[in-house]
C-alpha cells in the first residue's frame, strides 16, 4: 500500500522555493478554480506549496480551500511521475464549488503537468 500521508519534507515552505517554482517553471491555468505552476526538482520526491490571497475570502475560507488542495494532492502524489515542485494559487471558484469538482479538475490538471 502506498504512503498517503502529506510530510513535512513534501512542503514548499519558503518565499525563495514559491518564487523560484514561479519564476522558471511552467504554468497552466485551471479554468478560474486556479493556476499551477511546476517546476522539476533533484529531491526525488514530489513538494507543494499552497497560495490563498485575501481574494479568495476569509481565514475560514481560504484554510478550507488550502486543505481541499492538500487532500487532493496527498491522494494522487503517488502518481505524478517526475519529481516536481508544484506552487497552486487558489482562485475565488475554489471556495464555492464542491470538494469531487475541485478534486477531478485538479487532479486532471496535476496530472497531466510536466
Amino acid at each position: 500500500m502506498k504512503n498517503f500521508s502529506f510530510k513535512k519534507t513534501e512542503r514548499l515552505a519558503k518565499r525563495p522555493e514559491f518564487e523560484k517554482v514561479m519564476a522558471e517553471g511552467g504554468k497552466k491555468r485551471v479554468g478560474k478554480l486556479c493556476i499551477i505552476f511546476s517546476l522539476p526538482n533533484e529531491l526525488g520526491r514530489k513538494r507543494l506549496g499552497i497560495i490563498a490571497s485575501k481574494k479568495v475570502g476569509n481565514a475560514v475560507a481560504r484554510n478550507r480551500v488550502k486543505r481541499r488542495i492538500r487532500e487532493t494532492f496527498r491522494q494522487i502524489k503517488h502518481r505524478i511521475e517526475p519529481a516536481l515542485d508544484i506552487v497552486v494559487i487558489s482562485g475565488k471558484d475554489m471556495v464555492t464549488l464542491p470538494y469531487r469538482v475541485i478534486e477531478k479538475e485538479l487532479s486532471t490538471a496535476l496530472l497531466t503537468e510536466r
